[in-house]
């Protein structure tokens, strides 16, 4: 079975960003529907972004791309112990 890249967010950008824009952590996990805790796991790296926030963002910041917020954290398969 193949296994999926992880997405990870690009917070510095993302925090300068919410700066800019006078937006609040808070007032980010509002707009995108998601808790509050969940924002801060994802900018303090605890979490990584699931499906409704990396679409919350995309649809509450029509001006951001995803490449610009999120990147891909490839995790290759784990090997077998044994080889064949």
């Amino acid at each position: 079975m193949e296994q999926a890249a992880n997405i990870a967010v690009k917070s510095q950008f993302l925090r300068d960003y919410l700066e800019i824009k006078k937006i609040s952590d808070s007032q980010l996990a509002e707009l995108i529907g998601v808790a509050n805790s969940t924002v801060n796991r994802i900018l303090n790296g605890k979490r990584n972004p699931g499906s409704k926030f990396i679409s919350g963002i995309l649809m509450a910041f029509p001006d951001l791309k995803f490449e610009q917020l999120f990147y891909c954290i490839d995790e290759l398969p784990k090997r077998n112990k044994r080889s064949n």
